[in-house]
C-alpha cells in the first residue's frame, strides 16, 4: 500500500490517482493541499487508533450493475475480501485524461475473466467546457457467467456437429462414388483407346447427364473404330496391290532387260534415230526394273517380312566393294576416309543398299566431291556406335524438306515432275537402318552441302576389337 508524504493512505482499488494532483484546482473553491502532502480521501482513523490505517477496498459489483455499484468500504479486521485483478499498464496509460470511458476486455486472473472499464472524472466549468480532475474510476466486473455460457455453446456445437457431420458424411460419400464411378470408367476407356483398343465401350447406367456422356462416348468410339478399320483395309489393299503388281511385272521385265541388252550391243550398227530410240528404251526399262525391285522391297517391310541376316564383316572393305560394284571406285567425284580394322556384325546385302542409296543420292542431287567417312565413337549412353557419313558440296537440303526427306515418293522440288530415281531410295535406307537398331539423320553442313549420318550400335565384343 502506497502512502503519501504526510502518512495518509493513498487510495487504491477502483479509485486511483492520475499524474495531475488535485492541488492544481484552485478555481473550484477547494482548499489547496499542504506543501509536500498529496490530496486523497479523508482519513477514517478513529480517535486513539494507532498503527496502519485500514485499506480502502471496493465491493465487487454484481453482474449488470456497472459503475452504480462502486462505493468505498472499510476493510477492518476479519472483513477482508479477495483483491480485484490488477489493471495492466496499457489500461492505465489509455484511460487517464480522456473524457470518455473505455473498456478493456480480456483481463484474466487466476483463470477468471474480468471486464475492466475506466471512466475519468471531470468538473463542469461551463455549459460546454469541463476541467479534468485527474481521477479515473475503474469498474472491474466478473465475466464468469458469460464464459460459462460460451463454453456451453462450444461444447454443444462440438457434441452436435461431430455426430451430424458423421451422419452426413456417409450419404455424401455414396453420392460422390455414384458420380465419380462413371468418370473413372471414362478415364480407363480413354486410356484403353489410346493404346489401340478401339473396341472399348462404357456401360450405360441410368438416364442422367453421365449416362448421356457414356452413350456419346460409345457412339464416338464406334465411329472411330469403323473409320480406322476402313483406313487399315484401304492401306492393306494398296500394299497388296503394289506387291502383286511388282510380282507380275518382274517376269516380263526380266525378258525386256535381256532384249534391251542385245539391242544396246547392236545400237552402233543402226542408224542414228534407231540407235537413240533403242538406248532410250533400254534406259527406261532399267529404271522400271529398279522401281519394281524397290516396290517389292517396300512391300516386304510393310508386311513385316523383311529379315536380317547378320554376319561379321570388315566395314571399310564392304564400303569399297559397294563402290566398285557401281563403278564408283575410280570416280574422281568420290572421296573416302575408311580406317582399317573396324569390324561389325551387319547384314552385308542391306548395308550395301544403304551405302549405294546414300552415295547415289549425293551424286544425283548434290555436288562433287562426295565424301564417305567411317569411324566409331561413344554415344550419349556411353556405348560405342558405328558412324558412316556421306557428305556432298551441293546446295544442301531445304529446311522445309528436312522433316519429310525420308518419306516415300517425296520430292524436295515440287516443280520436278520426273526424277532419275524411284523416290523410294531414302525410305528403303531408313527401313534397313532400323532393322539394324540404328538411326539415320539428314542435315546441312555449315559451309554448304548435305550430309547423311548413319549410326549403328556395336556389341560389346565388337567394340573390344
Amino acid at each position: 500500500m502506497a502512502r503519501s508524504a504526510a502518512g495518509a493512505p493513498a487510495p487504491c482499488g477502483l479509485l486511483r490517482r492520475a499524474h495531475r494532483p488535485v492541488a492544481r484546482l484552485p478555481a473550484l473553491g477547494r482548499r489547496p493541499a499542504q506543501a509536500g502532502r498529496r490530496a486523497g480521501p479523508p482519513s477514517r482513523r478513529r480517535p486513539g487508533q494507532r498503527g496502519r490505517p485500514p485499506r480502502l477496498r471496493r465491493r465487487r459489483p454484481a453482474a449488470g450493475q456497472g459503475l452504480a455499484a462502486l462505493r468505498w468500504r472499510r476493510d477492518g479486521p476479519g472483513r477482508g475480501r479477495p483483491a480485484a485483478p490488477r489493471l495492466s499498464g496499457t489500461a492505465r496509460r489509455t484511460h487517464p485524461g480522456r473524457p470518455v470511458g473505455r473498456a478493456q476486455p480480456g483481463v484474466v486472473k487466476d483463470g477468471v475473466p474480468y471486464l475492466t472499464i475506466g471512466m475519468p472524472t471531470v468538473f463542469r466549468t461551463g455549459p460546454d467546457s469541463t476541467l479534468p480532475t485527474g481521477l479515473v474510476l475503474y469498474a472491474v466486473m466478473r465475466m464468469t457467467d458469460e464464459q460459462i455460457n460460451v463454453d456451453a455453446l462450444l461444447i454443444a456445437a462440438r457434441n452436435g456437429a461431430l455426430p451430424g457431420l458423421a451422419v452426413a458424411l456417409v450419404p455424401a460419400l455414396l453420392a460422390a462414388r455414384s458420380v465419380l464411378r462413371p468418370v473413372r470408367e471414362l478415364r480407363r476407356a480413354a486410356r484403353s483407346m489410346g493404346s489401340g483398343r478401339l473396341d472399348t465401350r462404357i456401360p450405360v447406367r441410368g438416364r442422367d447427364e453421365l449416362a448421356d456422356l457414356a452413350d456419346t462416348f460409345n457412339e464416338s468410339a464406334g465411329q472411330l473404330e469403323r473409320s480406322v478399320g476402313e483406313l487399315r483395309d484401304a492401306e492393306a489393299r494398296a500394299r497388296r496391290f503394289a506387291s502383286d503388281v511388282s510380282h507380275e511385272l518382274r517376269t516380263p521385265l526380266a525378258g525386256m532387260l535381256a532384249v534391251t541388252e542385245v539391242l544396246d550391243e547392236d545400237a552402233d550398227r543402226l542408224d542414228a534415230d534407231t540407235a537413240q530410240a533403242v538406248r532410250l528404251v533400254s534406259a527406261e526399262t532399267g529404271k522400271l526394273a529398279v522401281l519394281v525391285e524397290d516396290l517389292m522391297e517396300i512391300s516386304r517391310f510393310d508386311a513385316r517380312a523383311a529379315e536380317l541376316n547378320s554376319d561379321e564383316i570388315d566395314v571399310a572393305e564392304a564400303i569399297r566393294k559397294t563402290l566398285q560394284a557401281r563403278h564408283w571406285a575410280d570416280d574422281d567425284r568420290i572421296r573416302t576416309e575408311l580406317p582399317p580394322d573396324i569390324r561389325a556384325r551387319l547384314d552385308p546385302r542391306r548395308f550395301d543398299v544403304v551405302i549405294a542409296n546414300l552415295v547415289g543420292n549425293a551424286l544425283r542431287h548434290g555436288g562433287a566431291p562426295v565424301t564417305v567417312r567411317l569411324r566409331t565413337e561413344a554415344s550419349s549412353s556411353g556405348s560405342l556406335v558405328l558412324v558412316v557419313e556421306v557428305a556432298d558440296r551441293g546446295p544442301g537440303i531445304p529446311a522445309a524438306a528436312l522433316p519429310h526427306i525420308f518419306d516415300r515418293f517425296y520430292k524436295a522440288d515440287a516443280a520436278r515432275t520426273r526424277s532419275p530415281g524411284s523416290g523410294l531410295g531414302l525410305a528403303i535406307t531408313l527401313e534397313n537402318v532400323n532393322l539394324h537398331d540404328g538411326a539415320i539423320r539428314a542435315g546441312n553442313l555449315p559451309g554448304g552441302g548435305a550430309v547423311f549420318t548413319v549410326e549403328i550400335p556395336l556389341r560389346a565384343e565388337e567394340a573390344g576389337r
